[in-house]
């Protein structure tokens, strides 16, 4: 039978992988995760962290984790990952794809292999796992797929082009498979997040515009709201009221008139 969406059939006792689980949302999704009863396989690349929060999550929830620390972006990284969960011998009964990067400045600005790489961690990783996992969960009639992408999903992003152009393409995705899956039961949900301040804003180089503070929610707020959409079978998260209202304002702008509008905005993000 199909799940029935009960918090206990969905979490107690299961297993999740959490990408990018070291800090941010990643560390924040593994929390919350741990406190229903869910078992974690975490990666990222620091090992340290990750060994240290394990240990933290373990003593103080009781459950299971296990942890493998890799470089999901690398060439062939995602391959090497599933290879990695499937020898732990654990059934992925939710995959949490968080890890991923931006960088803002005019695309001239960055190398072509710092824009291929983070295209290869924000899109092909999340894909792969995603293929690799999924039919699992399928074949079992639950389970699910949280994506995390960005408000930046639903609009170009001037000044952090190809970072957006690769949300637009993990909100899309989720939206395609969640419709093919969602017969088995498993689902499948976009989180796309507005400004939260994490890690994030050091490695883009970049801080919350000043026209975004309002809209600003902690990883904890963030997180507590896409489980709970989660829960409610929701294809799409935007957590916060503001970023809501700055989406239903975004769709119906004419888009040329939007992309300006972010433009302005963006130049406004370089962190001092």
């Amino acid at each position: 039978m199909a799940s029935d969406g009960s918090d206990g059939e969905l979490y107690r006792g299961r297993w999740a992988l959490v990408t990018g689980a070291s800090s941010g949302l990643g560390e924040e999704f593994a929390r919350q995760l741990a406190a229903r009863g869910v078992n974690l396989i975490l990666t990222a690349r620091s090992g340290d962290k990750l060994q240290a929060l394990a240990a933290a999550l373990t003593a103080s929830r009781a459950v299971r984790t296990e942890v493998v620390a890799l470089n999901l972006g690398a060439p062939g990284g995602a391959l090497r990952l599933v290879e990695a969960v499937e020898q732990l011998g654990h059934p992925v009964d939710l995959l949490v794809s968080n890890a991923g990067f931006g960088l803002w400045g005019e695309l001239a600005t960055h190398t072509p292999d710092r824009l291929a790489d983070m295209v290869r961690l924000n899109c092909e990783a999340l894909v792969v796992l995603t293929r690799s996992f999924l039919p699992g969960m399928v074949g079992r009639r639950a389970g699910g797929v949280i994506h995390v992408a960005s408000l930046a999903s639903f609009q170009a992003t001037p000044f952090m082009a190809t970072y957006g152009a690769t949300k637009a393409l993990v909100l899309s995705f989720s939206e395609g498979v969640g419709e093919e899956v969602r017969p088995s039961g498993v689902r499948v949900m976009a989180l796309c997040p507005g400004p939260v301040r994490t890690g994030f804003q050091a490695v883009a180089g970049a801080d919350v515009a000043p026209s975004q503070e309002a809209a600003v929610i902690s990883a904890e707020e963030t997180v507590r709201q896409a489980l709970g959409d989660f829960e409610r079978r929701r294809a799409i998260c935007v957590p916060g009221a503001m970023n809501r209202l700055s989406l239903l304002g975004s769709r119906l702008a004419p888009r040329g008139l939007l992309v300006r509008t972010v433009g302005k905005m963006m130049r406004g993000k370089r962190a001092g």
